[in-house]
């Protein structure tokens, strides 16, 4: 299990190559800076980058294995009811085994995005979680997380966000209207 309330004492090696690599810092300024500013880092509010700096995170993070808006699934503790794993809250991970693997997102402000998948796993009851639905080990039947999803897995390497289905959606509905000449 793995306290996510708190930042890490040190960055992961794969982060600290893309913050390297972005602001041309050396290695041990980047650990310094890491240092002082976690705590200010780990409690800030996301920021939505520019369309440039999202193919600067793409550019420097390709090779350590990170990609910008990388998909995982959204809980970090066990969802089923009775297993050990499973948490009111999730501060602490209970799901580990990491299975990473590169697809494409489509977005509507950043158009395609290579990006990375992952899954976690429960040790306990044997599930695998990914970014839309949960596997039992000796099955092949998924079970969807409740609500709309945000970003929808067209296919195994590809994923679309909701927004894009919603321009799809228009679009068709327009052209019908169009086509039956309803105005």
């Amino acid at each position: 299990m793995h306290d996510i309330t708190h930042p890490p004492l040190t960055l992961p090696t794969a982060v600290e190559g893309l913050l390297i690599g972005v602001t041309g810092m050396d290695f041990e300024s980047v650990r310094r800076g890491w240092l002082l500013l976690k705590h200010v880092v780990w409690s800030a509010q996301e920021l939505l980058p520019s369309s440039q700096e999202a193919e600067i995170f793409n550019l420097h993070g390709h090779c350590h294995g990170l990609a910008f808006h990388d998909l995982y699934p959204p809980t970090r503790v066990c969802l089923t009811k009775g297993c050990p794993n499973q948490r009111d809250c999730n501060n602490v991970a209970t799901l580990s085994d990491p299975v990473k693997y590169q697809a494409v997102r489509f977005t509507l402000g950043f158009g395609a995005l290579p990006v990375h998948s992952t899954s976690t796993y429960c040790r306990q009851c044997h599930r695998r979680y990914h970014h839309n639905y949960v596997v039992h080990k000796d099955s092949d039947s998924r079970i969807y997380y409740g609500g709309v999803p945000d970003t929808v897995q067209a296919a195994s390497h590809f994923f679309i966000d909701s927004q894009v289905l919603e321009v799809f959606a228009n679009a068709k509905v327009f052209g019908w209207c169009v086509m039956n000449q309803i105005f």
